[in-house]
Order: structure tokens, then sequence, then C-alpha cells
């Protein structure tokens, strides 16, 4: 089986060597990309079995399709439009459920090349990303979450440099990719319009929440209806009973719960709720992010309050409203992650590009300098 994935794991290193003898990666970061590029061998069906995250054989029966022309009604655009960028990935093979883990790496491997271009990320940020063991796992897996981080953090970072048009437009195929993530970057946006003093936004905000707030009030209880409507669904498929789900039932109900949730998504598993090796990980590793954050978030309120409050806004208001709906320990961890990177890379890089200064000031300057 490993023969079969070789020549992926090849075209991986031979990009890697072709960005590091042209300069654009240091020997230490092109290292750990060749290192990280052999990941799906170890992390997919090896530590656990592929069935334990059944939907990579959806996603790998369809790439394999695709390529091979021969083309079926679409069921489902979410995994269809998913599929098709995997298909359009330049490895050759699509033979093992391992295959598509290879080319969740290469996406992984260009866009942390990409973030390090960006030398206000070098440092610490850019560490993180490249040891964030729930990022190592999912971005060696034959699932769509690289394809949605990497939407979400290009956008991001583009809108924070005022690019927004185009942030805007590469931020599009989440709204068919993944709904949910899409209405959760337009909330960036507009927290990130609201705090940005000079803008028109900003400069009519309190106006704008009173719009929007006017706009929202006689569907409240509609959305919340909605919301519960799905909250149910979750709990039921993540083996809850109905006769056991607790409804939202007024908007008190809601704002309690969400206020709950955030907090508890963050941090969930704990390590007493954990069942299997891999829950035990994963909560051993929510204690570590959660402290890194923490510190983070000190470090940022040195140099800017307002960047840092509205970091806090967003990554809380994300994580409530996942929260909210997910049961589940593993899809918990799974959803969270790129808010949780999307927050480090996202205040660390707003800071640096509004002040001109690093986060990790020695370490960074080290880093920075292309060392």
């Amino acid at each position: 089986m490993f023969f079969y994935d070789f020549p992926n794991l090849l075209a991986i290193f031979i990009i890697i060597i072709i960005c590091f003898r042209n300069g654009l990666i240091p020997l230490w970061l092109s290292f750990f990309l060749g290192l990280f590029a052999l990941t799906p061998f170890f992390l997919n069906d090896f530590l656990f079995p592929a069935s334990y995250m059944p939907d990579q054989f959806q996603y790998f029966n369809e790439v394999r399709q695709i390529r091979s022309f021969d083309f079926e009604p679409v069921r489902n655009m979410r995994l269809t439009v998913s599929n098709w960028i995997f298909a359009l990935t330049p490895l050759p093979y699509v033979e093992t459920i391992k295959s598509l883990g290879f080319f969740n790496r290469l996406i992984a491997t260009v866009l942390t090349i990409w973030l390090y271009s960006k030398k206000n990320l070098r440092g610490w940020p850019l560490l993180f990303i490249l040891f964030y063991p729930s990022f190592l796992l999912y971005s060696s897996l034959s699932l769509r979450d690289t394809i949605v981080f990497m939407f979400m953090i290009v956008s991001v970072i583009l809108f924070i440099e005022n690019r927004r048009l185009l942030a805007i437009l590469i931020s599009l195929p989440l709204l068919i990719i993944k709904g949910q993530n899409f209405l959760l970057l337009i909330v960036f946006f507009v927290i990130h319009l609201y705090f940005s003093k000079g803008s028109l936004f900003y400069r009519y905000r309190y106006f704008l929440i009173i719009l929007v707030i006017g706009a929202i009030t006689p569907f409240l209880m509609t959305i919340i209806e909605l919301l519960d409507y799905f909250r149910l669904a979750f709990f039921v498929e993540d083996g809850g009973l109905s006769k056991d789900y607790v409804n939202i039932k007024s908007f008190r109900d809601f704002v309690v719960i969400a206020l709950q949730s955030g907090p508890y998504f963050m941090m969930k598993p704990f390590p007493w709720e954990a069942d299997s090796l891999l829950q035990l990980i994963q909560s051993v590793e929510n204690i570590f992010i959660f402290g890194f954050l923490t510190f983070i978030f000190y470090k940022t309120s040195q140099i800017d309050k307002n960047i840092t409050f509205k970091w806090l806004v967003y990554l809380f208001a994300a994580l409530s409203i996942y929260g909210l709906v997910v049961f589940n320990f593993g899809t918990a961890v799974r959803y969270k992650f790129p808010f949780i990177l999307i927050t480090i890379l996202g205040a660390c890089y707003e800071i640096y590009y509004k002040h001109g200064k690093l986060i990790f000031n020695r370490a960074a300057k080290r880093l920075k300098s292309g060392a």
C-alpha cells in the first residue's frame, strides 16, 4: 500500500526542494515540511482505523470517479465542490484511503510557505501552525477541513491587509463547501470593520447596530427555533435520545446556553470525559492551547487592547455558535481548530501589520530575518 502513495509523497518533496533551492523557505522549515509530509502514513488507518472517520470514504470514492471521468448526478454539492478541488490538485494518484491525506498535506505545505512569505508571521505563530497536533492530524486525513481552513485564513489575512474585495471573492467557495464557516467569516469581516477606526462602518457603527437589531428582532424566535432544530438533529446524530434533549425555549435560554457553550466547546473533551487514547491526547492538547491563547491575548493586549478585544469577541462568538449545536467530542475538535489557528495567526499578523511589532521578539526576529 505504501508504494501506491509514494509518488504523491515524492511530488511534495520535489515542491519543498524547489522552494528551498529558490530561497523561498529556509532549511529548517524545509526539513519539517518534508517530515510532516509523511504523516498520512502514520495518522490514517494506523493510529486509528479509517472507518473511525467514515466521511473519508465518500471523498475518496468521488475523487476517484471524477479523475476517471465517471461522473454521477450531484447528490451533495458540498462534497462535490470539495472533491473537484481535490481532483484538480496536482498529485498523481488516488489509490488508497490515505491518498487524499497527501493532497491535504500538499495544500498545507503550500499554505505554510505562503504564510512564511508574510514575514510578519515568522516566529511562534508559524511554529504553532507547524506543530499544532489537530492541524497535523486533520491535514493528514482524507477530509475537506484543510481546504476549508485554506479559504478562511487566506481571506482573513487579505481582509486585514485591506484587500477586502479579493478576500470576499476568495471566501465565496465556503458558501457551498461549508456554509456555516462562510457565515462566521462574514461575522469576522463585520467585527473587523466595526473596530477599524477611520472606516465608514466604524463612523456609523451605532446606527448600523440599531439597524441590525431592528431587522433581526421580528424574526428572533424563528431564528432560535431553526437553531434548536439543527441542535436537536446533531444531538440525535451523536447518539442522544430525543427525550433527553433540552430545548431552547426563549431568548434567555439562548443567551445562557451560548455563554456556557463557548468555553466548554473550547475545552472539550476534558481529560475525565475522554473514552479513547485519541480523545485523551486531544484533551491534553486543549489545556496547552488554552494556555497559549491566554498568552497570545496577554501579549497583544500590551500593544493594542482594541485588536485583542476584537479577536476575543470573534473567537468567543465562533466557538459559542458551534458549541450550541455540536455535542460529539471528536467533531468539536475538528470544527474548532480552524478558528483557533485563525485567531492566533490573525491577531499576531494584525498587530505587526498595524504597529510594526512582533509578539515574540527574540525568536520572531531571528525567524523573520530568514534564519
